[in-house]
C-alpha cells in the first residue's frame, strides 16, 4: 500500500522534472504547491487550523538538534 507521502512525493518529483524541461524554477513550483495546498485546506479545515500548521512549519524551518529526543 502506498503512503500519502510516497504518493505526493512521486507527483512532486514528476512536477519538478516537467518544470525543468519547461525552464520553470523549483522555487516557482514550490511556491505554487504551497498555494495549492492552502486552497485545498481551505475547503476542509478552519483558517485557524491552517494558520497553526503553517506557523509550525515556519517555526521548524531551521534544522535543530533536539538533544532531549535522543535515546
Amino acid at each position: 500500500m502506498t503512503s500519502t507521502w510516497e504518493l505526493v512525493h512521486g507527483h512532486v518529483e514528476a512536477a519538478l522534472a516537467d518544470a525543468a524541461t519547461a525552464s520553470i524554477t523549483p522555487e516557482a513550483v514550490a511556491s505554487t504547491l504551497i498555494s495549492e495546498a492552502v486552497r485545498i485546506l481551505k475547503v476542509h479545515r478552519p483558517l485557524d487550523d491552517i494558520r497553526a500548521e503553517l506557523q509550525f512549519a515556519i517555526e521548524n524551518l531551521q534544522d535543530r538538534d533536539y538533544e532531549f529526543m535522543r535515546p
